[in-house]
């Protein structure tokens, strides 16, 4: 197994397919600071123009596809504020159970 631990950025919304929401994975980052910070700022426009409501930053490990079947992954959630055009953190109870559980990569 390889113990490169990496930090993916997921955003979700609800809208999109009426029971799975939609979601995708636009960034990896090495180090937590660096994912924490593109999220906060919205760069490169993580929320697609408010097309996703919520973001999610998730400690794994380089070679899982799936980082959230393992128990113990970390996870901060944020929730978009159109007004300030950034990402605040929220909590998870706060996030449509729905896409809740839809985290880990969304890659396409």
């Amino acid at each position: 197994m390889n113990e490169s631990v990496v930090y993916t950025v997921t955003v979700l919304d609800v809208m999109g397919d009426p029971i799975l929401g939609q979601r995708r994975t636009p960034a990896i980052f090495t180090t937590a600071a660096a994912a924490f910070h593109a999220v906060r700022n919205n760069e490169g426009d993580l929320a697609d123009n408010n097309l996703y409501q919520y973001a999610v930053i998730e400690r794994t490990y380089l070679d899982q596809v799936r980082p959230q079947l393992q128990v113990d992954t970390a996870k901060w959630w944020f929730k978009y504020n159109t007004v300030l055009e950034e990402f605040e953190p929220c909590s998870a109870s706060s996030v449509p159970p729905r896409i809740a559980r839809l985290t880990g990569f969304g890659i396409g």
